[in-house]
């Protein structure tokens, strides 16, 4: 019984423009909350961030295309 997954998104047809200005400006709220010292808030917000799948995607693509080429560790 083969039951392939088919993935939520193709890799190549995620607007990554799209996607990066999203978790800009999630990261600019949290340090707008943090300017004002609402910790409550940039607490919260931080908790989104990392369980965005935005965020996941974009940290998934910057380690394995933007770093591809430099002197970076490997293991």
């Amino acid at each position: 019984m083969n039951t392939a997954i088919k993935p939520m998104y193709e890799w190549s047809g995620i607007n990554w423009h799209k996607l990066e200005h999203n978790v800009f400006k999630l990261q600019k709220r949290i340090y707008q909350a943090s300017n004002r010292g609402d910790v409550k808030l940039v607490r919260r917000l931080q908790k989104l961030l990392i369980s965005s799948w935005a965020a996941k995607a974009a940290s998934v693509r910057r380690v394995t295309q933007d770093n591809k080429g430099k002197k970076t560790a490997r293991a």
